[in-house]
């Protein structure tokens, strides 16, 4: 009987709490949008995209004027932000303050660009193309050469078919084989592609070129180049050398000035 008892007790106060909670809702749902509050996730404080920006895309999305918060077009607003070139994640949703909360993640650039015109574009850590802001310019590794590719519109990724014959996928390879190397990371600065289509590292410490040749074993060379740093120049001096060969297998060839 007591069982019973208690288990009538407990649907009650299950029914009665699942009514409070959907008279809450509804009555939230009659409410207008009190503000719209807007936080951006980046590895640093500075980025592409600022909070003006992303308000501009949700008021273009819906006005908000006198908009009751269950007739908010949560969805639209998502896909207006998310429409923005810099933009990787955006979630979008009210909270019990009334706010529409908008919360975006942009994208994290790794490599920038140079085409023969010195037009250009970012790549990302996840493989996309971003294009140049006029209000941004962050601190990544550089590639230029002999090559001249675009972004074709409707292809963000490098490894799309229509990159496929560029230096774009091992451009993209070797950057995150550079920046998973925290020394090297600091150390190389440039990716110059030269007119054998290979590729050379220019470094951000010492008067020399670096010849890491194709990406065929680049893991293992950029290793070699990690311990002859670490063992040979910053004995000998970072300026004894003019060439660094990696290309030979299982040694460092270099040329002297």
């Amino acid at each position: 009987m007591k069982r019973i008892i208690h288990t009538t007790l407990f649907v009650l106060f299950a029914a009665a709490v699942a009514g409070l909670m959907g008279f809450i809702y509804l009555e939230q749902g009659r409410q207008p949008v009190r503000d719209v509050v807007i936080h951006i996730s980046r590895p640093s404080y500075d980025g592409f995209l600022d909070t003006t920006m992303i308000r501009q895309a949700v008021i273009l999305s819906d006005s908000l004027q006198n908009v009751k918060i269950k007739d908010l077009p949560l969805r639209k607003i998502e896909q207006s932000v998310f429409n923005n070139p810099y933009t990787e994640e955006v979630d979008v949703f009210v909270n019990i303050d009334n706010e529409l909360v908008v919360n975006v993640k942009e994208k994290t650039p790794v490599l920038r660009v140079f085409n023969k015109n010195n037009t250009g574009f970012y790549i990302d850590n996840k493989g996309k193309i971003i294009p140049l802001s006029k209000h941004y310019s962050p601190r990544v590794l550089i590639a230029n050469g002999y090559f001249n590719v675009h972004y074709q519109k409707g292809h963000p990724d490098v490894f799309d078919s229509v990159y496929r014959k560029t230096p774009l996928p091992d451009l993209y390879r070797l950057t995150q084989l550079i920046g998973k190397n925290n020394f090297l990371n600091a150390q190389i600065s440039q990716v110059y592609v030269n007119s054998r289509g290979e590729f050379d590292l220019v470094p951000e410490l010492g008067n020399h070129l670096i010849r890491l040749g194709t990406m065929d074993r680049a893991g293992q060379k950029l290793k070699k180049l990690e311990l002859f740093y670490k063992k040979a120049l910053i004995n000998e001096g970072w300026d004894k050398y003019e060439i660094i060969n990696l290309k030979y297998k299982n040694q460092v060839v270099c040329e002297k000035k």
